[in-house]
């Protein structure tokens, strides 16, 4: 699991995060990013190959909330990014 930090929420303004996903190996990484709640965060890129020994950067985007969202005040549990990975095959 990646933690990718808390949001500062501010009414009526988006917020960000981002995480740098970097690839150490010498074959290529398919990565496609998901959220339970994809009209509350946006996130570019949401998919795309990491190639060998470099890096990409992805953005997590809350949009802006018109009144303050009760369930940050309970628990962030419903909110959800999933990171999914595929490396390159290996030839046989």
């Amino acid at each position: 699991m990646i933690v990718l930090g808390n949001f500062e929420v501010k009414l009526r303004k988006q917020s960000s995060c981002s995480v740098q996903l970097t690839n150490k190996t010498g074959r290529y990484i398919a990565f496609k990013v998901k959220t339970t709640k994809p009209k509350k965060y946006c996130v570019r890129p949401n998919r795309g190959v990491v190639l060998p020994g470099s890096t990409c950067n992805v953005t997590v985007i809350m949009q802006a909330q018109k009144e303050a969202p009760l369930e940050q005040c309970r628990d962030n549990s419903s909110s959800r990014v999933l990171l999914r990975h595929m490396v390159q095959p290996t030839k046989t």
